[in-house]
């Protein structure tokens, strides 16, 4: 049995060719399955068709990946969806490496710079735990228990429509982030399958669809060939940075967003997370700007949100804004990413349960 949702549309339409199905039938799939207010879970629920499948049509086919498990509103409106993993197969009994256990999905309201126009951001995973280890991360503490699919990844977004039609939230998912769960390029196939799927299924605009890296070179040098979405690099304290080393990641961002030649929204966002004591003083920010200077990136300084366990600490507001105004008084774009959800461990850096981990990862020593 095919599971629907892996299949972007001209991969539908040749499956559907091959058991005998006309091209117009994957259409009509794409229709029930990500549809306005439609999001079926199963072909039943399209009965009301005209044109309904038959029975021996649904036999060969399955609709969902993921089943909502819980919902964690934090105080400040965002929210935290959990899903059991049910694999590819029908009853979850998916075939060798399937992902098991459970993963997170959040939902992050946010307006304009008026304070209007109120959407949500949805972060969304592709992995179960993480292979990068990135420090600062509980994410990273699981290890790397397994790889979404398509279907999995392209169901958080289905889920959290249902989810919030239900509960009669009017506010749209107008934006994604691949920062959940996971390193995106780590799952570089699913991944890029998954954002055809939300551009030309759920009509979400590529431009507002950013993929964050640690930083795989070759794989990052593949999606931006490719011009599928916006590229977020996370400049933090990772051990993949060992093997990728600092000047090959911006060497090949020098190459890819050359100051100077791109233009307009046509950027590479440098993710920061500053930790205190660590990578926050004014020279650091000296050094960052020098470091990107012929880059034409808008670096995002995230604020570390604590976890169980982490050896870091937050920067004090005061180092937050003397270290963005390193940036503003050099005429270069620098924001802050306000930590939402962090009572509900739902902030960027907080998603996981290290508890479903057989061997979890190492800590490793703070850098000298």
């Amino acid at each position: 049995r095919v599971m629907l949702k892996n299949l972007p549309l001209p991969e539908l339409e040749e499956w559907c060719a091959s058991v005998g199905e006309p091209p117009k039938r994957a259409k009509q799939l794409y229709r029930w399955l990500y549809g306005n207010r439609k999001w079926i879970r199963n072909l039943d629920q399209a009965d009301s068709d005209a044109s309904a499948f038959s029975g021996a049509f649904k036999a060969k086919v399955l609709a969902g990946g993921l089943q909502l498990q819980s919902v964690h509103t934090a105080r400040d409106g965002t929210r935290k969806l959990v899903f059991a993993l049910v694999g590819d197969w029908e009853g979850g009994d998916g075939p060798a490496g399937s992902a098991r256990g459970t993963v997170e999905t959040v939902l992050i309201p946010m307006t304009n710079r008026q304070g209007q126009n109120l959407r949500y951001t949805a972060c969304l995973s592709t992995q179960v735990g993480c292979a990068m280890n990135c420090q600062f991360c509980y994410t990273g503490r699981m290890g790397l228990l397994g790889n979404l699919s398509t279907a999995q990844i392209v169901e958080q977004v289905v889920e959290a429509r249902r989810y919030l039609a239900e509960q009669e939230v009017q506010i749209p998912i107008a934006n994604i982030v691949f920062m959940g769960m996971g390193e995106p390029l780590h799952n570089y196939d699913a991944v890029m399958s998954a954002i055809e799927i939300l551009a030309t299924g759920l009509e979400l605009s590529r431009n507002k669809i950013i993929v964050s890296t640690v930083g795989l070179v070759p794989e990052m040098r593949r999606f931006i060939a490719s011009g599928r979405a916006k590229l977020a690099v996370r400049d933090w304290i990772v051990p993949t940075n060992r093997r990728y080393p600092l000047d090959q990641l911006l060497g090949a961002l020098r190459e890819a967003f050359p100051y100077g030649k791109r233009k307009g929204d046509d950027f590479v966002v440098i993710e920061y997370v500053l930790l205190a004591g660590v990578n926050d003083t004014l020279a650091d920010a000296e050094r960052l700007l020098a470091l990107t200077s012929d880059i034409y990136c808008l670096v995002n300084l995230i604020v570390f949100n604590p976890h169980d366990g982490t050896q870091f600490k937050r920067s004090s507001d005061d180092d937050v804004r003397a270290f963005r105004a390193v940036f503003l008084a050099a005429g270069r774009p620098c924001t802050v990413r306000a930590s939402k959800g962090d009572d509900e461990m739902a902030a960027c850096g907080q998603l996981g349960d290290v508890n479903l981990s057989p061997r979890p990862a190492p800590m490793l020593r703070p850098p000298e």
